[in-house]
Formats: structure tokens, C-alpha cells, sequence
């Protein structure tokens, strides 16, 4: 039978040769002492263990915001080593500076392009990434895990957001140099992380030839091109200076060139101008379209089909042998996407990549990667 405290009458003892509980003995009831009673200096709580100042549950409260206030010494401290990058952005240093910042690097050193990896080649296929508007560590990400052992990087078009060329609403404004500022540091990241860096043009990526031709004469936009060396596209210009960064060249058997698609043996890479609200629909509409256009262009049959602008991320094994993919994007939710009037899918940040040996790819290497569930 369980012995109950004599003084308290509530709590048991442990053994019958003990006279009183815990609680009454640190209270000191029942016991003829000038001993003081110990009570919590924070609650006022009465019977607490004779070396302690404080009750269990104010001791830990203590400890909880002592934790909490050295935490907040030191983000204060980070805070002051590291200043906040002027907004808005007005030079390529301050980007880089902010990218410095986002990856965790403390100085600058030189770099080269990296070497190329040895075995089959992989291709990482960089998705949409409308800078500014782009999120930098799913950028940095990519460069840290796929650049040393890819030997190819292909970015699918829209590197650039061109905001300060579009004639939609606006609900923000961002000047172009704080927008080139952001391109300049992404292609200077890509350039510094993989061998290889090719670039297809998105129709982000064309606005300002797009307006040029829409506003100027024929004999202005002439003149413009004999200054830049025919260029009109400053996404064009920017990668001239780096060496292994190259533009999307296609030639059709007529002569045009065409700058929206590469392909790499049997795999097309390419920045058509389609969406669908059906999962899959633009996959299906491109596949039909590069079929009816294959003797004029100069195609061929392609096993692997991967598909930028539609911000989607998805593989859709077609036909007897093929594969129809969408690579995702990199870029935030933009203000548009936000407003009652709804309509599309949401976008899905991802990236996909592939391997290939002798120009034939494996389609069981493609692979993607879905940073919106991690």
C-alpha cells in the first residue's frame, strides 16, 4: 500500500521510514528549523530546491531567451560586416557583390573556365530565368552541383526579363541598368561554373530589337547596326565577352539563321513561342510542328525534345521512342501573376539535364530536378 505524506496528506513517499514528502520538506513544514524557505526569485513560487534561485520552469524560460538574445547579437553583427547592396542596382559590381553575398564567397580570385569532365557528355539545360527576377539560389545551386561534372551548359532563352522594353502593365519599376547589372552577373557566374555555356534567345530576350524595329526607320535601325556590328540584341553582345559562351546558331537550308532553337545530334533544344493550359498540349503542338517543318528547315528526327517559355517542368515519353520535356524555370512570382485576371498554370522552378555519348542520347539519363517540393 502506497504511504501518503503525513504533513500533506497528498503526495507519497518513497519509503515508510521517510517523514515527509519533497514538496514539504523544501517548504520546511512539519520541521522545527530556522532553515529560510527557498522561493523563486522571478515567480515567487514557494518550495524550490535549496541550490537553486529559480523554479524549473522560469530556469528554462531563462535559458530560451538568453539563447534568443545572443542569436540576435549575431545576426546584427552580420548585418553590420555586411552592408545591404544599394537598390536599385546601378553597376555589374554591385551585383556581383550581391552574388558574392548569396553563395557565401568572401574574396574575389581569378577564374577560368572549368576543365572539361571526362565519360559521357552531360548537358544541363538552364531553364527560363528573367533576371532580376530570378530567384539566386537555385541560380547558385545549379552552378555548385552541376557545373563540375557538366561539360555543357544550354541555357533555353528569357536569361533576361528586358522589363524596361515591355509594353504590358507595369506594376513596378526597374530601369535598365539595374536589370543588365543582374544579367551581367548571371552570365559571368555560368561562364565562371561550366565549360561550356550556349545561349538560345527567348522572346524576353528580343524585346528591344522588337521595339527598335517597331519605332524606328528601316535607315534608323541601319545606322544603330553599324555601330554595334549588326547587333540589335544586347544579350548578343554581352556574351562576346567571354569565351566560352556562345549564341545559338541554326542554319536553314535557305541561308536564314535562326537563334530560338540548337540542336546537339538527335536532341532539339528550343524557345518556341506556345503555351497551352493543357499539361502537355505544347509539347505535342511543337513535336507536330517540327515534323511539318523538317525539309525547310533542316531538321531531322529527334529523340529527345526539350521545350522552354511555358515555365513548366515535365517529361512526356511520345511515340515509339521519344521524349518531350519541359524544363522549368529560375524566376520569382512576378506582380501580373497575382491580379484577378486568372488563367495559365502555376509555374514550377526546376532545371533537367541529360547524357549523350557519339551525338546519341540516353533517355534514361534525363533527368530533373524540382526545387518548389523540397
Amino acid at each position: 500500500m502506497v504511504k501518503l505524506c503525513p504533513i500533506c496528506k497528498k503526495n507519497p513517499v518513497s519509503t515508510s521510514k521517510v517523514q515527509r514528502c519533497r514538496s514539504c520538506y523544501y517548504a520546511r513544514k512539519g520541521i522545527n528549523s530556522i532553515a529560510k524557505v527557498k522561493i523563486c526569485v522571478d515567480c515567487g513560487k514557494v518550495g524550490i530546491s535549496p541550490h537553486s534561485s529559480r523554479c524549473r520552469t522560469c530556469h528554462f524560460k531563462r535559458l530560451s531567451e538568453e539563447r534568443d538574445t545572443r542569436q540576435a547579437v549575431k545576426q546584427a553583427e552580420v548585418a553590420a560586416a555586411s552592408p545591404p547592396i544599394r537598390e536599385p542596382l546601378a553597376s555589374y559590381e554591385e551585383a556581383q557583390k550581391q552574388w558574392d553575398r548569396c553563395i557565401g564567397r568572401m574574396k574575389q580570385r581569378k577564374e577560368v573556365a572549368p576543365k572539361k569532365p571526362k565519360g559521357r557528355d552531360r548537358v544541363v539545360i538552364i531553364p527560363d530565368i528573367h533576371a532580376p527576377f530570378h530567384e539566386p539560389d537555385m541560380l547558385a545551386h545549379i552552378c555548385h552541383r552541376e557545373g563540375p561534372r557538366s561539360t555543357k551548359a544550354i541555357c533555353v532563352g528569357d536569361i533576361s526579363d528586358a522589363y524596361a522594353f515591355s509594353t504590358f502593365t507595369k506594376y513596378e519599376h526597374v530601369g535598365f541598368s539595374e536589370e543588365w547589372a543582374s544579367v551581367t552577373q548571371v552570365i559571368d557566374a555560368l561562364s565562371r561554373s561550366f565549360h561550356s555555356v550556349e545561349i538560345i534567345i527567348g522572346n524576353h530576350d528580343a524585346r528591344l530589337e522588337k521595339r527598335l524595329r517597331e519605332r524606328l526607320t528601316s535607315d534608323m535601325v541601319d545606322a544603330i547596326r553599324y555601330m554595334t556590328g549588326g547587333l540589335l540584341c544586347p544579350l548578343t553582345a554581352l556574351a562576346k565577352q567571354y569565351p566560352n559562351v556562345t549564341i545559338a546558331r541554326h542554319e536553314t537550308p535557305s541561308g536564314h539563321q535562326i537563334d530560338w532553337f540548337t540542336t546537339h545530334g538527335d536532341v532539339w533544344i528550343g524557345h518556341p513561342e506556345k503555351f497551352s493550359t493543357i499539361p502537355g498540349g505544347a509539347l505535342r503542338k511543337l513535336e507536330d510542328w517540327l515534323l511539318d517543318n523538317e525539309l525547310s528547315l533542316g531538321l531531322e528526327t529527334y529523340k529527345l525534345i526539350v521545350m522552354g517559355h511555358t515555365h513548366q517542368l515535365s517529361k512526356l515519353p511520345w511515340r515509339g521512342n521519344q521524349l518531350l520535356v519541359e524544363c522549368g524555370c529560375l524566376c520569382q512570382t512576378q506582380g501580373y501573376q497575382t491580379k484577378p485576371r486568372i488563367g495559365g498554370r502555376p509555374q514550377k522552378r526546376g532545371y533537367v539535364w541529360y547524357e549523350s555519348e557519339n551525338g546519341k542520347v540516353d533517355l534514361n539519363s534525363v533527368g530533373m530536378h524540382w526545387f518548389d517540393v523540397e
